[in-house]
């Protein structure tokens, strides 16, 4: 099925194509928040909230073949309003973080350390363009700033993420 006539059949309160929406995009989405927030439980939380959120305004949603940068920019602000609560509130020690078991996942893990130490609008233009893979003008497009800016931010990010990684000894 088309997304423009998913998107239809959602709005027409079709169940099955909601599911088929979320199965699409919801790793990857997922993927986002998880590298943002860093808690596990916090980010599949947010990933409904985003969906939730999507379904209730379906209505005004124009489709353009970017679902994907929409459900994006709702997660992007559902991560913001996160971390606005996150700093007025204390998170449990035991939260569960990722397993360690792969050394795959430990150098995911130290990346997105690393990452998190960054400015938001560094950390948000880094993880749309490599771990979402999306191009410099759709990224513009998504955060509602030129291409110049994100290839600045890139290059910034970029820097400062390898000047922290060699002062930990990483790189």
């Amino acid at each position: 099925m088309k997304e423009h006539t998913l998107i239809e059949h959602i709005r027409h309160g079709d169940v099955n194509a909601l599911d088929t929406l979320i199965r699409q995009y919801y790793p990857q989405i997922y993927s986002y928040v998880y590298a943002r927030v860093k808690y596990r439980d916090i980010a599949a939380d947010i990933t409904q909230e985003v969906f939730i959120r999507f379904t209730q305004h379906i209505d005004s949603y124009t489709f353009q073949g970017k679902t994907k940068q929409y459900l994006l920019r709702i997660a992007i602000n559902q991560c913001n309003s996160w971390y606005a609560k996150y700093k007025e509130i204390a998170l449990p020690d035991d939260m569960e973080i990722a397993d360690e078991k792969t050394e795959d996942t430990y150098d995911r893990q130290g990346l997105i350390f690393y990452l998190n130490k960054l400015p938001d609008e560094q950390k948000d233009v880094l993880l749309l363009k490599y771990f979402e893979q999306l191009k410099s003008k759709e990224i513009a497009t998504l955060l509602n700033i030129s291409e110049s800016t994100v290839k600045t931010r890139v290059r910034l990010g970029l820097k400062k993420l390898k000047t922290y990684m060699k002062k930990e000894e990483w790189l």
